[in-house]
């Protein structure tokens, strides 16, 4: 799912195969999922858009992201479409239909994973908002799978992550993905496939919901945080 430090040479392939978790099977073709994690890009403000634009369906038109959510202009959907519309996979469209249909206006997993993301903030003492949009969604990832915390959260600094310091031990496929997911967009090396992401027996719908969100975070920020429906 990664390129490794042997990727391209003779022992590329042994170093994938060491490396793949427990039931994890070989990469598919597919397309990369790295250019929809988009850090850098995200939502251009511009002044008066709410005035100006008063259809939805084409966010990209006029998206204002913040003064849209406080007059409850934008939804869920708006956001998968406008991150993900492009795509031409009819299972990943088919799953992003089931998941934004299911969408109560809680991005977090459940209780706990709210619980531990919003712990590390304080213990850090740095509001949310002032945070990347890449850190948040890596740790928006690592909380949200328990065992995959507890290996990785010495590996949290400050300013970024230290992915050395992650020993895999005890994980499952879907906590994997989460991790390698996270990679991607920490590093933007690594990227995991649209093809894999949209494969049910691969990821389930708990790691696929966690994916789905990590992407919306990393792309709008803070703000996603906000939304209502």
């Amino acid at each position: 799912m990664s390129r490794y430090f042997m990727y391209g040479t003779s022992l590329g392939g042994v170093e994938q195969l060491m490396m793949l978790a427990p039931n994890f099977p070989q990469r598919r073709s597919g397309i990369v999922i790295n250019n929809h994690f988009n850090c850098e890009g995200g939502i251009k403000i511009c002044n008066g858009c709410v005035k100006n634009v008063k259809s939805r369906g084409k966010p990209n038109d006029c998206f204002c992201f913040k003064e849209k959510l406080e007059a409850d202009e934008v939804e869920y959907i708006d956001l998968i479409t406008d991150c993900f519309g492009r795509i031409k996979n009819y299972s990943l469209k088919e799953r992003l239909k089931l998941l934004s249909n299911r969408f109560t206006g809680e991005l977090f997993l459940n209780h706990n994973h709210k619980e531990r993301f919003y712990q590390l903030h304080c213990m850090q003492d740095i509001e949310i908002w002032e945070r990347s949009p890449s850190y948040l969604a890596v740790i928006f990832l690592l909380t949200a799978d328990e065992v995959l915390w507890n290996i990785s959260e010495n590996a949290v600094c400050l300013n970024g992550f230290d992915f050395s310091q992650i020993h895999l031990r005890q994980i499952s496929t879907e906590g994997y993905a989460l991790y390698q997911t996270a990679k991607t967009i920490s590093i933007g090396k690594e990227y995991i496939k649209i093809s894999e992401i949209a494969d049910r027996e691969l990821i389930d719908d708990t790691g696929f919901k966690i994916i789905i969100n990590a992407s919306l975070i990393a792309k709008y920020g803070a703000d996603v945080f906000s939304i209502k429906r």
